[in-house]
């Protein structure tokens, strides 16, 4: 399968979707999911805001691996659409983190108005390095398309 970036029916599909869930593992490699409203796409890559004391961050920390499940809600199963991004994350540094803030802030107001009043430093902000999103789209046939994108940068 040739390598390329993720379509414009995609991108726009996850930039339209409120909520995404974040599937990672545990210091201890118990599966989990976390629903998330504070992300945002930039290119093929997913960007998130979590509380910077939350569990997870430790989590993400020793096991980077994760995958970011999208999809709409409600949909007809006839016409089913869902993305499912998996790579990498990293925690953004004070350097890296300014594109990431203006995008998640774009789209989520309490991110917004806690960074107003100074809560920055509450929030750990991170970047999924997608390998492959997983598009399924039913009102096409039913079929996956699998998307490995071309560029993974740190």
């Amino acid at each position: 399968m040739s390598k390329r970036t993720i379509s414009q029916e995609i991108a726009e599909y996850v930039d339209a979707t409120p909520l995404g869930v974040l599937a990672y593992v545990r210091a201890d490699r118990t599966p989990v999911q976390r629903t998330l409203g504070a992300f945002a796409r930039i290119g093929d890559n997913i960007v998130f805001a979590t509380n910077r004391h939350a569990a997870k961050v430790a989590h993400l920390t020793a096991h980077p691996a994760v995958s970011f499940f999208i999809e709409q809600r409600p949909q007809e199963p006839p016409k089913w659409k869902s993305a499912l991004f998996t790579g990498e994350v990293y925690e953004l540094t004070a350097a890296r983190r300014d594109e990431a803030i203006a995008a998640v802030t774009a789209r989520n107001a309490y991110i917004r108005e806690r960074l107003a009043k100074g809560g920055g430093g509450d929030f750990a902000f991170y970047r999924l390095e997608t390998r492959e999103v997983e598009w399924l789209d039913r009102s096409k046939g039913g079929v996956e398309r699998i998307v490995v994108v071309e560029e993974v940068t740190a």
